[in-house]
């Protein structure tokens, strides 16, 4: 059995939760509620629950004030947030867990599936420590992207990211000091992700961030010139927009 605790300031939230999980996550026994970050803390520390619910807006703060309070977090955290588009973007850059109001049962149980399956580890903390970041300053245009594969996490600001590269269904991230990340992601998917950061898409198996493109070559073939050195194609589909 899955111990749980819902952090949430609405009462109704937190009964409309509490059966959703009784409904369609049976192996997840809510252990303990709270409407504050006091109460929330007490309880979980009484509790001692496998997997936190914890609402981003509370009556008196905001769920991470919660978080740091924890020297270490040895629960596995779902943030519930009402915000959408803002919500989805932070989210994704920081790679959490997270569902969206109001919550949708499919959703649900791919959120408490996601979080049981990882391990214990300070990735998780360090995901959450992206997402403080980023939304810290909403607006601005370089963010901390939390970059995962099997064998670590790493925390990228978008700035020193040169390029990504499709590799199959997987995408390598070549950053200014030379150095690679591969990801089991497609390029699509950080495309959308990081247009608003200053990428764009030069060719099918390219993106860029522009603030890093030294020079356009046109001779004999249109290119990119990169101020790590490498080169670019560009086809012919994306020259006039490029």
């Amino acid at each position: 059995m899955v111990k749980a605790v819902i952090v949430d300031d609405e009462l109704h939230a937190r009964e409309s939760l509490n059966h959703m999980l009784r409904t369609y996550c049976p192996t997840v026994h809510v252990v303990g509620e709270a409407e504050r970050i006091e109460e929330a803390y007490e309880v979980i520390l009484k509790s001692k629950p496998d997997l936190v619910f914890l609402d981003m807006q509370l009556t008196d703060g905001l769920g991470f004030d919660l978080l740091r309070r924890f020297d270490e977090l040895h629960f596995k955290v779902i943030i519930i947030s009402a915000y959408q588009e803002f919500a989805i973007k932070a989210f994704k850059f920081s790679a959490v867990d997270y569902l969206l109001k109001p919550i949708d049962p499919d959703d649900l149980a791919r959120a408490v599936d996601n979080a049981l399956s990882k391990v214990y580890d300070d990735s998780q903390q360090q995901s959450l420590n992206a997402l403080i970041e980023n939304t810290k300053n909403p607006e601005k245009k370089d963010k901390l992207i939390v970059l995962r594969n099997s064998e670590e996490t790493y925390i990228v600001n978008t700035s020193e990211i040169v390029r990504c590269e499709s590799d199959n269904n997987s995408t390598n991230f070549i950053l200014a000091d030379k150095s690679r990340i591969r990801v089991t992601k497609t390029l699509k998917e950080f495309e959308e992700l990081l247009e608003e950061c200053g990428f764009v898409r030069c060719h099918q198996s390219h993106l860029v961030n522009r603030h890093h493109i030294e020079k356009i070559i046109r001779f004999p073939s249109l290119s990119l010139q990169m101020d790590n050195g490498d080169s670019i194609p560009v086809s012919f589909r994306k020259r006039k927009q490029l």
